[in-house]
């Protein structure tokens, strides 16, 4: 495994810095109802004429925004590249290990939303249970008019 992690480590450190653009799409208030169902996030639907405000944590949550790639294209654990904001990490488990969330503005219903994503560091450790990744992700999502929305700091452990 220590082989593998190392061949990730040297094909990701040349991806530092380099930033990967995603339109989003429109939000529909179909997406928010099914985050908030989804999550159990405390949320009201708001009256037919009204624009509803997403749950705070709604973008940040959403791991892909498409439909998925077919089974055949997963790997062991069950990730896609998209789910890995697109980096490769064929190969290893990938666990969340947590956010920083930084709250601009509120997102609403019919907002075209864009997700501008980033690595902004990668280790190769060494701990009692072997090698691991530590992986340092910057995730800023802004209106279509590059507003910003909420700033995700991420940390991913691949093993």
């Amino acid at each position: 495994m220590t082989d593998l992690l190392a061949s990730r480590y040297e094909q990701l450190k040349h991806e530092v810095g380099k930033e990967r653009v995603e339109d989003l799409g429109v939000i529909s208030r179909r997406d928010l109802e099914r985050f908030a169902i989804a999550s159990q996030a405390p949320w009201t639907a708001p009256a037919d004429d009204d624009v509803a405000t997403a749950p705070p944590m709604f973008l940040s949550s959403v791991m892909g925004w498409g439909a998925g790639p077919p089974e055949t294209e997963l790997d062991g654990d069950g990730t896609a590249p998209s789910d890995t904001r697109g980096l490769r990490l064929s190969g290893v488990r990938l666990m969340g290990a947590g956010q920083d969330l930084e709250f601009h503005t509120a997102v609403r219903e019919g907002m075209r939303v864009v997700a501008r994503t980033s690595l902004r560091d990668i280790e190769l450790k060494h701990g009692k249970s072997g090698a691991l990744l530590l992986l340092q992700i910057l995730r800023q999502f802004t209106d279509d008019h590059e507003r910003p929305l909420v700033t995700c700091r991420e940390t991913f452990i691949a093993r």
